[in-house]
């Protein structure tokens, strides 16, 4: 794994930019193990760094999502997928992951021209993150077994766990292949067939990802890729009778419209991770005020504040307040807006027009409500026809701006001063949004009474997205209720069966 770690070195001297001149996208959909051509219509896809247009993406309608589900129906019916061993299945996913590290300056720039996000993220997050998600679930595939209580007498019981079968994932543009991973790897891993339906900002890089699969042996009809747009085809998946499972990556309206869809058609289950990002709550025994604004700019503002556990609402207590300000705009001054093709770039393009347009709104709207601007607070011209927005801080935001209140996912925090714990709380979780929270304080007390009081799905002390493999993420409320890593992802993709003997003769 630590070759994946290794590779923002050895690729921080490739010409980005001129290697983007070159770049011949295929935006076909996946569709039994090649890429098909498809008669209906196409959108467009701009590339959030300058607006140049990227290319024309095949709208996938629901002839073809019919199609694609069709033969991963019949891969499990008849193909060799599900019943391959587990130590098989592990075999042909660490194949993935090789052929995805040897891909990585294609994928990375791929994912860098369709998100916007800097060359050095791409390949550093995204690319390591896919990476790593392969080859964990690659190395559990044989290391799951099965329960055998007892239950006493001359019965036996079994306890199995099974593939669900037909799965669809519908993928965000944030981070487009670390969480492609974290979902499709587990569901093969355990034997399902998959059809992915990745977000129409970003279709190329998962488009190609699930193609090197193909390439790397897994069977054509175990994995499909239809790009479309998500009011045609993840409505059609979301709908489709013969999908056992969908995992939804997005907003709180994506995930509402795939809950319902489902509910018209079979009820299939539908595991929806919807974001809403993270508050920060620092006391004023803080440990070391500089490292709490150092981990809060990074969580504010990396990958553009385009990430769902980002930290965007702020709230310090008031005998730091302006000890911390003044830190955390000093760390923000180090950041630098520019080309996402520059290696030194640290805050990229935003990925869509929206989202810019959101984030000036929402800082005009905590502004109108007394809000002050400390930083930013503006469009920056660092690429002509790019979307970019300058990090941007907020203090004394009114608790009801949308700052508060609802995701903004751009580069905009809004700070507030608390004087007890409790309206702290009141203030960070008020929007009714679960994913998480970061409490900064060197008393364990105080830091065990907020974990226990949030209704958050992750809670960290002292740090910002700690992270592993190993544990779930995922949110409550607002936030959905999906899970992805660790062995918590298993309960999405598998069924648990019993099996009942009696033995001898009664």
């Amino acid at each position: 794994m630590d070759g994946a770690v290794e590779m923002v070195d050895t690729d921080s001297a490739i010409d980005w930019k001129a290697m983007a001149e070159k770049v011949t996208p295929d935006a076909r959909p996946l569709v039994h193990g090649q890429r098909i051509d498809v008669g209906g219509g196409t959108f467009d896809l701009l590339s959030p760094r300058d607006g140049s247009l990227l290319s024309a993406v095949p709208a996938c309608g629901e002839a073809e999502v019919n199609d694609a589900v069709a033969y991963a129906r019949a891969e499990q019916r008849l193909g060799d997928w599900p019943r391959r061993s587990p130590r098989g299945r592990g075999e042909v996913l660490a194949a993935w992951a090789d052929a995805i590290e040897a891909e990585r300056v294609e994928l990375a720039l791929l994912i860098s021209l369709e998100t916007g996000k800097p060359i050095r993220d791409a390949v550093g997050i995204d690319l390591r993150g896919v990476v790593r998600a392969v080859r964990w679930y690659a190395a559990l595939a044989d290391k799951l077994h099965g329960d055998h209580p007892d239950v006493g007498g001359d019965d036996v019981a079994l306890v199995s766990r099974e593939p669900v079968g037909v799965v669809g994932i519908l993928t965000p543009w944030n981070f487009p292949l670390a969480l492609l991973g974290y979902d499709v790897a587990p569901a093969l891993m355990l034997g399902n067939s998959v059809v992915v339906k990745p977000s129409e900002q970003a279709p190329l890089s998962v488009l190609r990802c699930c193609e090197l699969a193909v390439q790397a042996g897994l069977p054509r009809d175990a994995l499909s890729v239809v790009p479309g747009l998500g009011r045609v085809a993840g409505q059609a998946i979301g709908r489709h009778p013969d999908i056992d499972s969908v995992a939804v990556t997005g907003s709180a309206a994506t995930g509402r419209a795939v809950i319902r869809a489902s509910g018209e058609s079979n009820g299939k289950r539908v595991w929806p991770e919807l974001g809403g990002k993270s508050a920060a709550v620092v006391f004023k025994d803080v440990r070391d005020i500089g490292e709490a604004a150092r981990a809060v700019a990074w969580g504010a503002y990396f990958n553009q504040g385009e990430m769902c556990t980002g930290c965007s609402r702020l709230l310090v207590e008031r005998e730091v307040y302006a000890e911390f300000m003044d830190a955390l705009g000093t760390e923000i001054d180090k950041l630098r807006v520019g080309d996402p093709l520059d290696w030194e770039t640290s805050v990229g393009a935003l990925t869509t027009e929206h989202q810019l347009r959101d984030a000036q709104l929402a800082t005009e709207e905590a502004v109108a409500g007394g809000g002050r601007v400390l930083r930013g607070g503006e469009s920056v011209a660092a690429v002509a026809g790019g979307r970019y927005f300058a990090p941007t801080l907020l203090a004394d935001a009114p608790e009801s701006s949308r700052v508060f209140t609802e995701e903004v996912f751009a580069p905009v925090a809004a700070a507030r001063p608390f004087d007890d714990v409790d309206e702290a709380l009141r203030v960070a979780f008020s929007s009714g949004y679960g994913m998480g929270v970061s409490v900064w304080t060197s008393s364990m007390d105080t830091a065990f009474r907020v974990t226990r009081a949030v209704k958050a799905g992750i809670a960290w002390v002292n740090c910002f997205e700690g992270d592993d493999l190993t544990v779930p993420v995922g949110g409550v409320g607002r936030s959905g209720y999906g899970r992805t890593k660790g062995t918590a992802v298993l309960d999405k993709y598998s069924d648990v069966k019993t099996t009942w003997v009696r033995l001898g003769d009664r």
